[in-house]
């Protein structure tokens, strides 16, 4: 019998330190997944890095081609105050596809996504309520780095990375990040940009609080009349809004 209820207590002290210790570890990154994208949020006591990751291709090649801007909004909306722009010159970056097989198999080309990222400019642009400035993502005087890799054990995961210092993304003496909320968006061309507010023809991922319903709808515009249906691909756009969930540092 005693043998029996010194089992049980230490069964029960071994299962208690295990429950206490699942408690007590900090989970101090924020990890949020909207379609095939993961964001993780992570910070120290000066730096905020944020790091987005896919393994969809039509995805990677969309951010890779396009970029992304990144807004920081500290209140907790969707102000764009504060952002990041990689590259600021958006030149979408075709993608290099090797070349098919000879033997005229059914073999799709491959991409060649460590070639893609050495090709985009390192010139990036940096907002700060109004304050607009190109850096280099390398170096700079804004102690910002940030840029492309590829990760995965088949090496076929994109991930953008950022390391922001909070001083750049508060205007307040004392920071507080606690509120903060991120927004992720395709650069597009200023001409796309122009024609959006007509016609919205990309395919787009978006979310956080957004209105039901949306632009489009049945039935074709002005002008689209006789006009033969696009059989290209349209992009793949970003436009997503998710809160951090930060502790006060």
């Amino acid at each position: 019998m005693r043998f029996k209820e010194l089992l049980w207590f230490f069964i029960a002290v071994f299962t208690s330190n295990g429950t206490l210790a699942m408690i007590q570890e900090p989970a101090n990154a924020t990890q949020v997944t909207d379609h095939h994208i993961n964001y993780t949020v992570d910070q120290d006591s000066n730096y905020l890095f944020l790091t987005i990751s896919t393994s969809h291709k039509e995805t990677s090649l969309s951010i890779l081609r396009h970029g992304l801007t990144v807004y920081f909004d500290e209140t907790g909306h969707k102000e764009k105050e504060v952002f990041v722009r990689y590259p600021y010159h958006s030149t979408p970056q075709r993608p290099n596809r090797s070349s098919r097989p000879q033997n005229n198999t059914e073999e799709a080309p491959t991409i060649d996504y460590q070639e893609i990222i050495a090709s985009v400019p390192g010139e990036a642009e940096f907002a700060f309520y109004g304050d607009q400035q190109e850096f280099h993502k390398d170096l700079n005087a804004f102690d910002i780095s940030l840029g492309f890799q590829m990760t995965g054990e088949e090496q076929n995961v994109l991930e953008y990375f950022i390391k922001i210092p909070k001083n750049k993304i508060s205007k307040e003496e004392e920071i507080d990040l606690s509120q903060l909320t991120i927004g992720v968006f395709t650069n597009m061309p200023e001409k796309n940009k122009d024609r959006e507010g007509q016609s919205d023809t990309g395919v787009s991922m978006r979310g956080g609080n957004q209105r039901g319903g949306g632009r489009g709808g049945s039935g074709g515009g002005r002008g689209n009349r006789g006009e033969r249906p696009s059989t290209q691909k349209e992009p793949i756009r970003i436009d997503y809004w998710f809160h951090a969930y930060l502790d006060q540092n």
